[in-house]
Formats: C-alpha cells, structure tokens, sequence
C-alpha cells in the first residue's frame, strides 16, 4: 500500500479527486469537514436536498421520542 498527501486548491479540485477515489473505491482518510463528507457522493447529496426540499415545503412530522424504537 501507498500513502500519498494531496492538497487540493478548490472545491472544483476536490470534486474530481473524490470522483476518481469513489470510482476505483480507493479508501481514504483526511480532514474533510462534515458537510464535505456528507455532500461527497452523488446518492448522498441527493438525499440531503430531497430531504431538505421536504422541510422547507413543510413534508415533515413529528416522532416522540418515545416512539423511535417501536
């Protein structure tokens, strides 16, 4: 196995190094901020907008917490 650092300048930068490292399902570790994380692959970042799209159309409802594990 090999190490390598790589300081990207840009989003537009990391967006493509992210792409090559999903698309040969290379591992990784680094200090990707959460969002970041979150917003790397394509099925995730479409999830968080429906989802965010649903509450600002007021599609949500409330759960106790009570209720979470029923």
């Amino acid at each position: 196995m090999t190490t390598i650092v790589l300081k990207v300048k840009d989003k537009k930068q990391l967006d493509a190094l992210m792409d090559v490292v999903q698309r040969f399902k290379i591992s990784f570790s680094g200090n990707m901020d959460e969002t970041e994380y979150l917003l790397s692959t394509d099925e995730n970042r479409k999830s968080i907008e429906k989802s965010l799209k649903q509450s600002e159309e007021g599609e949500t409802r409330s759960i106790k917490t009570t209720d979470l594990w029923k």
